[in-house]
C-alpha cells in the first residue's frame, strides 16, 4: 500500500516543480538542446552574430527569417521563437544603419498594444502596454522599441492582415 503512495506524492512533486520551475526555465532556456526547447518548452532561441548572417527565406529556417526592417549591420541579434504558435521576441544592437521607421508599415487597426508574452533574460526592455511603435509589414504584427542603441520587438502571434 505504501509503494502507491509514494508513487502517487512523487508525480505530484515532480508536476509542482515543473509548474513552479517552467517559466524560470523558459526565461534562461538559450543554452538548452533544441529538443528539450521543442518538447518541453514549446520555445526555441537562436543567436546571429550579424543579421547578414541570419537565414534568408527558403534556407529551411522560416521562422528565423528577420523581418525587413532590421538592418543588415545589425549585431548581437537574438531570435527566440514559440514553436506551438507565432509568438517571437527579437532583440539586437544597432549598427551604423539606423533604425528606419519608414520601413514599418502602420496596421490598420492601429495594431496590438500589449507586451510580450514570450520571456527571455536577454530581453531586458522589460516593455509596458502601448511601448513601441506597431509594425505590419510582415505576416504577424510587431512591436518595436528602440532603447539606447538596441532594439527589442516582440509579436504575440496576431496576423497583420491587410
Amino acid at each position: 500500500m505504501k509503494r502507491p503512495v509514494i508513487a502517487v506524492a512523487a508525480c505530484v512533486l515532480l508536476w509542482g516543480l515543473f509548474t513552479v520551475g517552467s517559466p524560470m526555465l523558459k526565461e534562461h532556456n538559450e543554452s538548452f538542446p533544441d529538443t528539450f526547447n521543442d518538447v518541453v518548452l514549446k520555445e526555441r532561441v537562436k543567436t546571429f552574430p550579424t543579421a547578414a548572417e541570419a537565414p534568408e527565406s527558403g534556407d529551411g529556417e522560416g521562422r528565423f527569417v528577420l523581418p525587413g526592417w532590421v538592418p543588415e549591420d545589425a549585431t548581437e541579434v537574438k531570435v527566440k521563437i514559440e514553436t506551438t504558435g507565432n509568438a517571437e521576441l527579437i532583440r539586437f544592437d544597432l549598427g551604423d544603419t539606423p533604425l528606419d521607421p519608414g520601413e514599418l508599415k502602420k496596421c490598420r487597426a492601429g495594431g496590438f498594444v500589449e507586451g510580450p508574452k514570450l520571456r527571455a533574460s536577454w530581453f531586458t526592455a522589460e516593455p509596458e502596454e502601448g511601448d513601441g511603435r506597431a509594425d505590419c509589414s510582415e505576416m504577424y504584427e510587431f512591436r518595436v522599441l528602440e532603447k539606447g542603441g538596441q532594439v527589442f520587438a516582440w509579436s504575440n502571434g496576431n496576423y497583420a492582415g491587410e
